[in-house]
């Protein structure tokens, strides 16, 4: 049932809520009033703090194309769009701290939410993507 849920988080974040059931689109409400932002966003600034102090798994979720103009150093690369077809990729441990990040941090926040779902308890997203930690001048790695 759970996997099935988050399958149905992903489509309705990508606009087919209107598809989904009332049931699931009340699960769906359920997990949203549950998960605290304040829990999972990080502003740039934060971020380069948590890089530094937990050492995090740091997940890429762009295209390509914006990942060959620039990364967060250290960072592995999976577009979201394959992100469940990757999860071996993803550290086994669900309490290893993970920092997810994209263009701006809209995209992200769906790999993160979907991540939180699958039982990952460390989950941060970068509020403000990598245009926020580029505005910083924080370190970037070039391909």
């Amino acid at each position: 049932m759970r996997r099935g849920w988050i399958v149905l988080v992903l489509l309705g974040s990508l606009g087919l809520a209107q598809e989904m059931s009332p049931a699931s689109l009340q699960e769906m409400g359920n997990f949203i009033k549950k998960t605290n932002p304040a829990s999972y966003l990080l502003y740039a600034a934060e971020a380069k703090d948590f890089v530094e102090v937990f050492e995090p798994f740091i997940l890429d979720v762009r295209t390509a194309e914006e990942r060959s103009r620039g990364f967060l150093p250290g960072s592995a690369h999976i577009h979201i769009s394959q992100l469940p077809d990757r999860l071996g990729e993803l550290p086994k441990e669900k309490d290893k701290p993970i920092l997810v990040y994209c263009g701006t941090g809209h995209v992200s926040a769906v790999a993160a939410a979907y991540l939180r779902a699958l039982g990952y308890r460390e989950v941060k997203n970068l509020n403000g993507g990598f245009r926020a930690w580029l505005e910083l001048g924080l370190p970037v790695q070039r391909p």
